[in-house]
């Protein structure tokens, strides 16, 4: 007899939007989220490998291009920015959440006031941090989630992003 299994992949990503008092304005969650092929190979490579340092989140990018999204793409259409990962927690089995957040002066140069339409989550020891540009397009993008609709930030606003990912059996 042959047991029907299967491996699931889910991600959540959470926008938290507070003022500079730290209240909260606004929560935005998205469901629908889509890893890209090289991601999902390296999850594959991780299960033969002793020790994946491609796998390891670092940033979480921030682009102004809505294009819809194909499982080939290897960065955001338009990255604008993109900060470190501040905290990675395992909530559960096969669950981890990774959060950053982008500060009310960020992006500096339009001191801090931006429109948010693609996030992208950025993996591997090949990702850097935005260094005036510099930083962009680097690292192994796990994931990219298209804003529907998008996200005006203000420069009297920081965004928290909360994303995560489960592995569930099928």
């Amino acid at each position: 007899m042959l047991i029907k299994t299967g491996l699931s992949f889910k991600g959540k990503l959470t926008l938290t939007k507070r003022d500079t008092m730290g209240k909260v304005k606004n929560k935005t969650i998205i469901i629908a989220n889509r890893i890209m092929n090289d991601a999902l190979d390296e999850v594959i490579k991780a299960l033969y490998y002793q020790y994946n340092a491609n796998m390891i989140c670092k940033h979480i990018a921030i682009g102004d291009d809505a294009t819809a999204n194909v499982d080939t793409l290897t960065d955001l259409y338009n990255e604008i920015y993109r900060v470190p990962i501040i905290s990675k927690i395992r909530t559960g089995i096969g669950v981890m959440q990774a959060r950053a957040i982008l500060q009310d002066t960020q992006p500096e140069d339009t001191a801090g006031v931006c429109t948010i339409r693609e996030v992208g989550l950025f993996a591997g020891s090949n990702s850097y941090d935005w260094l005036e540009g510099s930083g962009a397009n680097f690292g192994l993008m796990i994931s990219r989630v298209v804003l529907n609709p998008v996200e005006n930030k203000l420069a009297t606003e920081e965004i928290q992003f909360t994303w995560e990912y489960e592995f569930a059996r099928g």
